[in-house]
């Protein structure tokens, strides 16, 4: 996957949360099919403050998805009453790039507990 196009991309604060908001939206859409508001309701799960979240910085995180192909959203054609709603869904190449994404997480996770072990060792000797 190209580097600054969704995952991982850049270094800045800003892009790890949309990385972080990315990666939790590709768990979400792992599970089952979904449209913006229940995303952003979903978001929840993970920490997001979705009261205090402009649904615009989702909508931004779900087309950058869909432009690098991990999700693909469709228009659902159903006739009702409320607006119409654009589903996503996670492609194959976003479920592949999910699974790399969670070992890499897993292998960062193993190195912070190294890393946390090392200096409780040093503070206790201090």
């Amino acid at each position: 996957m190209p580097r600054g196009q969704g995952f991982g991309g850049g270094r800045g604060g800003g892009r790890r949360k949309m990385f972080f908001m990315e990666s939790c939206l590709l768990v979400l859409l792992h599970r089952e099919p979904g449209y913006g508001y229940s995303l952003m309701d979903g978001l929840k799960e993970f920490g997001f403050q979705t009261e205090e979240m402009d649904i615009s910085i989702l909508y931004r995180a779900l087309r950058e998805l869909e432009a690098i192909g991990l999700v693909s959203g469709t228009w659902n054609e159903e006739k009702s009453l409320g607006p119409q709603r654009r589903t996503y869904t996670i492609t194959p190449q976003g479920e592949s790039a999910l699974v790399e994404w969670m070992q890499a997480l897993h292998q960062r996770r193993k190195e912070i507990e190294s890393l946390e072990a090392a200096y409780d060792a040093v503070k206790k000797n201090n």
